[in-house]
């Protein structure tokens, strides 16, 4: 009997320590861990200061996507290409060679809206003003037919509502291979290409759009038929030009292969 007394006694410490630990274990076997919900808040919930806060917030926000955050001049500039690089029309026409191309829409009684629901500023990346205005200048637009690149030209020239009818034809093996130009209020009948340029014969109209196709392939022949011979800088410069020659608008494209 005394030999377990001093047993115990000289394992107390370790005895208590054996009861706290199976105590807490007991205690958290039998007492649920404590739930956490957390709620939205309710638009209904917030007080008038609350809404008008938010609102305030909301409208900031949309402001500074649609303009310059000061009044400023700006002069946004296509000429990736400079123009004393370039040919006259009328040379590229007589030097030049014919691409074939698809038509894959037309529509002669369209008319150009001044302004689409998409370009609102709750869209955020369609509503800034410059580029809205900037893009209006333009009645030609030449893009590569990735869907993001299309997807984006379609929103900028103003036709995103006609997605759904318009089928851009595969070139090749991939949708890079296939080049989309829109023309708008000009119907064009030939596509010229000699080293960079390529000439976008047609006649000016007071209405319609015309969304056309052309192989890349057929872009990077030079004249004498060898892949980039001329143009290793990948850029092209579209013209819309009027049969004499005379251009009505132009566009840049930068190629990727």
């Amino acid at each position: 009997m005394s030999k377990l007394k001093n047993l115990l006694a000289k394992n107390r410490l370790t005895l208590y320590v054996l009861i706290i630990s199976l105590t807490f274990m007991i205690f958290t076997l039998v007492h649920d861990k404590p739930k956490v919900s957390i709620q939205t808040v309710n638009e209904n919930q917030l007080t008038e200061a609350e809404k008008t806060l938010k609102e305030n917030r909301e409208l900031k926000n949309r402001l500074a996507k649609l303009e310059p955050p000061a009044p400023v001049k700006m002069v946004a500039s296509d000429s990736i290409i400079p123009v004393e690089q370039t040919l006259p029309a009328l040379t590229v026409m007589e030097e030049g060679i014919r691409v074939p191309f698809e038509e894959v829409y037309q529509d002669t009684a369209w008319v150009r809206p001044d302004y689409q629901p998409y370009w609102h500023s709750i869209n955020g990346q369609w509503c800034r003003v410059p580029d809205r205005i900037h893009n209006s200048y333009h009645r030609l637009f030449a893009t590569q037919g990735t869907p993001v690149l299309w997807g984006e030209t379609l929103h900028n020239c103003g036709i995103a509502e006609l997605a759904g009818d318009i089928e851009l034809p595969v070139y090749g093996n991939k949708a890079s291979d296939s080049v989309a130009i829109i023309a708008v209020y000009h119907m064009v009948t030939e596509i010229i290409v000699f080293d960079k340029q390529v000439v976008l014969v047609g006649t000016p109209a007071r209405t319609g759009v015309q969304v056309l196709a052309v192989d890349l392939r057929d872009l990077v022949s030079s004249v004498s038929g060898e892949i980039m011979a001329l143009n290793e800088n990948k850029k092209f410069i579209f013209q819309l030009v009027t049969p004499d020659g005379y251009e009505i608008d132009y566009n840049n494209m930068t190629v990727s292969f």
